[in-house]
């Protein structure tokens, strides 16, 4: 849909105020019962246009609200990337930790060091100290 230029914005509002006013002085020739009938209808018809405005502003109130506009496209690709992004890496992570598991585990079945010494709380001192050179 194209939005008006302020060319077209100025000529409708110059052309709705000479119609406005041609109407104005029309209206002074009618009868006072005809112009209270005109009254009364115009009043019904700007009622019944406030509530179709307000039924319609609602409408697209979502694009306004997260500023998406007509590319809200945009936003949902980089929210989807993120979140593939964040997946691919928690992922990767859990790979090379049950990695780095596997090579410990193989270790410990490996060696000839019985399971029982490794639970040993006097084993944890002596890496440690074993450790520090």
């Amino acid at each position: 849909m194209n939005q008006p230029t302020m060319d077209q914005q100025a000529f409708e509002q110059q052309f709705g105020l000479k119609i406005r006013h041609k109407l104005n002085l029309a209206s002074t020739a009618l009868e006072p019962a005809a112009t209270d009938r005109l009254f009364e209808a115009r009043q019904r018809a700007l009622a019944h246009h406030v509530d179709s405005v307000g039924e319609l502003s609602l409408a697209g109130m979502g694009r306004h609200l997260f500023g998406m506009g007509e590319d809200y496209w945009r936003p949902l690709a980089a929210a989807a990337a993120l979140a593939a992004f964040l997946v691919c890496g928690d992922y990767v992570t859990s790979i090379q930790r049950a990695a780095e598991l596997e090579e410990v585990d193989s270790a410990l079945l490996a060696d000839d060091l019985p399971i029982n010494a490794y639970l040993d709380r006097g084993f944890d001192t002596w890496l440690n100290s074993s450790a520090q050179p």
